[in-house]
């Protein structure tokens, strides 16, 4: 009986087969659908904060920063034959400047400080009140007046996007639907992947004196956060829990800021030349804070939708960790914009193509 054992048990796997390989092939596509999961939490869409980094409700202030005069070169003194035993260098004081190389560091957001409180400074402006092209700004200083606004007709905007998040490509696709009457405006962005689900960000609110006027602005994965536009009450109030932010004139969303600028453009492309700097105060569902984009040449693109010409802005990274956001608006398309790129301090990115414009259904 000891020596049929074995000869049994050998019999038996075979049988056992198909269960093995029935199970194993369960394991794979449970494993094949985690890998998604896992590509979709760093996918970098639209506006959404960076990816990896924590996020935290960033203070709207100015402070003026007074950089000193550089000192006058010194000349070092002759070698000595036999070497003196260093002194001490004594501590900097606030009225002198560091070596030279540290006042052309760039500044960090941060450098402005954390008080809401704290005064709004605008710029100069010419006589006619239009800026001065270029104008480089800084902080929170010199938010972009509106004096000429044409929003875009409405319309229905459809791109492939492709993009790399964590090393891994992938592929999806958006749809902006962009309506207005004169009067109101709503503005729906929704990105979707195969087994990947959707996310959707809407901004509603009114035109008016500022151009875009967000009342408020939704951002949906598999819930909702929003941020509320209180103009009666000159503050922004989050969902979220985020500490309240002050509400600041020509304030947009991340997606109303798009619309903002294509606005501006269409009215009066030669007031902004490149080497012109547009500035908004940008809430996200969960802070508040200014964004800078420099207006840099007009590219010929070739997209899904055919070559077309386009005038690209670019956002740069303020801040480590920051993301490049560049835009591209077509004139021939009413300053619509045509194509959206990302991109993340780590090399992840997505790009965001135009395939399809159209009216949309009454």
């Amino acid at each position: 009986m000891k020596e049929r054992q074995p000869a049994m048990r050998a019999t038996a796997l075979p049988a056992q087969l198909p269960h093995l390989q029935r199970k194993h092939a369960v394991l794979l596509v449970v494993g094949v659908l985690m890998l998604h999961v896992w590509v979709l939490s760093g996918m970098p869409l639209w506006f959404s904060p960076d990816a990896g980094k924590p996020l935290r409700t960033q203070a709207l202030i100015t402070r003026q920063i007074e950089v000193a005069a550089p000192r006058a070169p010194q000349v070092p003194a002759p070698v000595q034959p036999a070497p003196a035993k260093p002194k001490p260098t004594p501590a900097p004081t606030a009225e002198a400047s560091a070596d030279p190389s540290d006042s052309a560091k760039p500044l960090k957001f941060d450098d402005f400080g954390h008080d809401l409180a704290a005064p709004i400074g605008l710029p100069a402006r010419s006589a006619s009140g239009v800026d001065l092209p270029p104008y480089k700004r800084a902080g929170s200083e010199g938010l972009t007046d509106v004096s000429a606004f044409k929003a875009p007709e409405s319309a229905k905007l459809k791109y492939q996007v492709n993009g790399q998040a964590k090393g891994l490509n992938y592929w999806a696709s958006a749809e902006l639907n962009w309506q207005q009457d004169g009067k109101d405006y709503e503005a729906r962005l929704e990105v979707s992947a195969f087994l990947l689900g959707s996310r959707v960000q809407v901004s509603k609110g009114t035109l008016g004196a500022e151009g875009i006027m967000p009342t408020r602005f939704g951002d949906k994965t598999r819930s909702e956060l929003a941020a509320h536009f209180q103009r009666d009450k000159g503050i922004i109030s989050f969902s979220a829990n985020s500490p309240d932010a002050t509400l600041l004139k020509g304030a947009q969303d991340r997606l109303s800021v798009v619309l903002q600028l294509s606005s501006l453009l269409a009215a009066d492309p030669t007031r902004f030349p490149a080497g012109t700097m547009l500035s908004f105060q940008t809430v996200s569902q969960r802070e508040a804070e200014v964004w800078q984009f420099l207006v840099e040449k007009e590219e010929l693109l070739q997209l899904p939708f055919g070559d077309i010409n386009a005038i690209k802005l670019n956002r740069k990274p303020r801040r480590e960790f920051d993301q490049q956001i560049e835009l591209w608006f077509a004139p021939t398309l009413g300053y619509l914009p045509v194509r959206l790129r990302i991109t993340n301090a780590n090399g992840d990115f997505v790009d965001q193509l135009l395939s399809k414009a159209e009216k949309p259904a009454p």
